[in-house]
């Protein structure tokens, strides 16, 4: 499914989105608010190889998104990495995934679990599973989360390490 940036020299591969996707960062989810402004915060993900999901907390904060998803299921997520500013070069370049779609809201206990489990190891390793009962209670007792199942109707994904190198 991933498609062209604006140019095919750049683009990702399935697999290598696939290896993108299983590295230690961060999503950047957009929602559409009731009066159309867009909501936009980072969020942790797991991606299955097809679709990615979300972890949100409805416990003593509930999340804008869940609002956001109940009334228009559109979202886009942005996974990237950028080091140029960091480095001071253009060189090793920006790579990204860029997901659009549709949020299915899944709320059954083993969801949450299996969801938030996978999240936290990619993350922390094993140590991740410490974390694990706390952020499934977001606040308050019980099983507080929303994973959102992103079903994608376009990917699209560069890579520009891939460029000729002499900027």
């Amino acid at each position: 499914m991933p498609s062209y940036t604006w140019s095919p020299q750049v683009a990702m591969t399935s697999d290598e989105i696939d290896e993108f996707l299983r590295g230690k960062h961060v999503a950047r989810v957009a929602t559409i608010r009731p009066d159309g402004a867009i909501h936009m915060s980072p969020l942790w993900y797991h991606w299955d190889g097809k679709n990615i999901y979300l972890w949100l907390g409805n416990g003593e904060r509930p999340r804008q998104h869940i609002r956001n998803l109940e009334r228009n299921p559109n979202i886009s997520v942005l996974i990237d990495r950028d080091v140029r500013p960091e480095v001071g070069s253009l060189e090793p370049g920006a790579q990204a995934v860029l997901i659009r779609g549709h949020g299915r809201l899944v709320t059954d206990r083993e969801s949450q679990i299996e969801i938030g489990r996978k999240i936290l190891t990619r993350l922390f390793g094993s140590e991740g599973e410490k974390y694990l009962q706390g952020a499934l209670e977001d606040g308050r007792p019980g099983y507080n989360r929303v994973v959102v199942q992103v079903i994608p109707s376009k990917i699209v994904a560069w890579d520009f390490r891939k460029l000729a190198r002499g900027w």
